[in-house]
């Protein structure tokens, strides 16, 4: 077959005659030159593969190249029986970069029309998922073609690809890394369990795995398992023995970590690496990583007073805000808002500005659902008694509790409580105190007793203070002087009020008088008390009290003559 003017192939043929003559002359003649041209495809397929050897879970490619160097068309099918091992991968058959989806090798890929003098090429992928006893795959791809002659018969025919063959390894640990949950939260604890599975033919030994710590959580000492045996001593991202692995075995190693941080992109990722021992050989193999995510299904809680001073009888405004800062929605309660020392005032309760007529902080203050970035406000009232004694109770401390449930992805309900920050409203008050003596215990009418009055700031806040009531009935300061604390000031006889000014914390105020009984007194007694009023005023408010002086009792003597 020679090529043609056009670079068609061409059949020669010459017929040869061997011939006598009578004259005993032997000869050869020969006939004309025919030619006929070859009309038809010619058709050739290559198979390979891009890896030589490969184990157990890898995947292999193979291509397939279809070539004409005919002069006619053909329609080209290609099938492949996969040897044993393999499986085919679904719809990773491509024809020149085209994917094929739904097609398959050994149902057949339709390659269409190959012109002459191209070629089209096929590829596909196959994973190894057993060791066959011979531990290597071979096998050929086989052709089927059809084309049509210049004449309009059909021809059909079938070509066949060399044998590919690869190798297979004799020993393939598989690895699984798993959590116990795709989804974790603050304070979870989360269970890691590495599947280990020798899917070869020959045992492993000397098995460690490594599995690091992601950052964020932190391993909980003793929760090591390793074969179903507690190793309390052992530590994942120090190394956790296993020991041999025998041919088809299967074996697992689970420990716990807690979470106690959120990295910087919220999520914890890690991977196990093993090392073990194939005859004489050390090897190693890496896992799948696991990534778990952290919810952040915050709550803020933040309080605030309207003062931050205060005197007994006050009242106190308190504010909290309650804000889902998280990325989940939560149902929210306010406990613990009421601070010790106080009293709720009744019906005093807003939440979003909207009054809770009924509602009672010591039952908890439902705020609903606060989907991510929502937030709730919630004021009410509380008094200061009283009759507080600062020395006891020298401030109001307030901190409340958010209670919050949230449903994590993997259905777990979670309950969590998020605390505001403290505030502190110190107490400020004047303890004013009054004792009052006189004497001689006896007196007659037209004598003259001294009376001494004590007053004492026992408190913890400037007061202004004057006295009253402080010349008993049927008498007359005498000389009409009183001495308050060694200074002497003129009396008020006529009203018996004294103004001693400031009383600083502990300060104390004596006051001395000489009073005389008057001749036609006609009671038989002198007795009564005094008061101490007095004024203070805290962040421009204004409060008063008294205070009332122990009971004296002076007996009037009769003069005989």
């Amino acid at each position: 077959m020679t090529p043609g003017p056009n670079l068609q192939p061409v059949v020669t043929n010459q017929s040869m005659v061997l011939f006598s003559s009578a004259a005993g002359i032997d000869g050869i003649t020969f006939s004309n030159t025919v030619n006929t041209q070859v009309v038809g495809p010619v058709l050739s397929l290559y198979k390979s593969a891009d890896k030589t050897s490969v184990s157990l879970g890898e995947t292999l490619v193979y291509t397939i190249t279809a070539t004409n160097s005919g002069n006619l068309p053909a329609l080209v099918t290609v099938l492949d029986a996969l040897p044993s091992g393999v499986s085919f991968i679904a719809n990773s058959v491509i024809r020149d970069g085209v994917p094929l989806p739904g097609v398959s090798p050994e149902g057949g890929i339709p390659l269409d029309a190959v012109a002459p003098q191209s070629h089209t090429t096929i590829a596909f992928q196959v994973i190894v998922v057993s060791l066959p006893p011979l531990l290597e795959l071979q096998n050929a791809a086989t052709g089927e073609y059809s084309f049509s002659t210049t004449g309009g018969r059909m021809i059909r025919g079938e070509i066949r690809s060399n044998t590919v063959s690869v190798s297979l390894l004799a020993y393939q640990l598989s690895l699984l890394l798993t959590a116990s949950t795709p989804t974790t939260f603050i304070g979870d604890v989360i269970t890691y369990t590495l599947l280990l599975r020798n899917e070869g033919t020959r045992p492993l030994r000397s098995i460690s795995a490594i599995v690091p710590v992601p950052e964020g959580a932190v391993f909980i000492p003793g929760s090591v398992i390793a074969g179903g045996v507690y190793s309390p001593e052992a530590d994942p991202a120090a190394g956790i023995p296993l020991g041999t692995l025998d041919a088809g075995a299967a074996e697992e190693i689970s420990f716990r970590v807690r979470v106690n941080a959120v990295p910087a992109d919220s999520v914890l990722v890690t991977r196990a690496t093993l090392s073990y021992i194939v005859g004489d050989d050390t090897e190693r193999a890496e896992s799948n990583s696991v990534t778990v995510t952290i919810v952040q299904a915050g709550i803020n809680v933040s309080l605030k007073v309207d003062r931050h001073s205060a005197s007994p009888g006050d009242n106190l405004r308190y504010e909290f805000t309650v804000r889902n800062s998280g990325n989940l929605a939560v149902e929210a309660v306010l406990t613990d808002a009421i601070p010790a020392g106080t009293l709720f005032i009744w019906d005093s309760i807003q939440v979003n500005g909207m009054p809770r007529p009924g509602a009672r902080p010591g039952d908890g203050i439902p705020l609903g659902t606060l989907r991510p970035g929502a937030s709730a406000t919630v004021a009410f009232l509380v008094s200061i008694p009283a009759a507080t004694d600062i020395r006891e109770l020298p401030a109001i401390r307030n901190q409340g509790n958010a209670v919050y449930t949230y449903t994590l992805p993997d259905s777990r309900n979670v309950r969590q409580n998020s605390r505001s920050n403290m505030v502190i409203t110190l107490l400020y008050a004047p303890i004013i105190t009054i004792q009052m003596t006189g004497e001689p215990p006896v007196v007659e009418h037209g004598s003259i007793a001294e009376f001494n009055i004590h007053v004492t700031n026992s408190g913890n806040y400037p007061a202004d203070v004057t006295v009253i009531r402080i010349v008993p009935q049927g008498t007359v300061i005498d000389p009409d002087i009183v001495t308050v604390s060694a200074l002497t000031m003129p009396g008020t006889s006529y009203s018996g009020t004294v103004p001693l000014g400031i009383l600083e914390p502990g300060q104390t105020v004596h006051l001395t008088y000489m009073v005389k009984i008057n001749i036609d007194y006609m009671g038989n007694t002198l007795q009564g008390n005094s008061t101490a009023l007095y004024v203070y005023t805290i962040e421009d408010r204004r409060y008063s009290g008294e205070a009332r002086s122990n009971s004296y009792r002076l007996i009037i003597e009769e003069i005989s003559e």
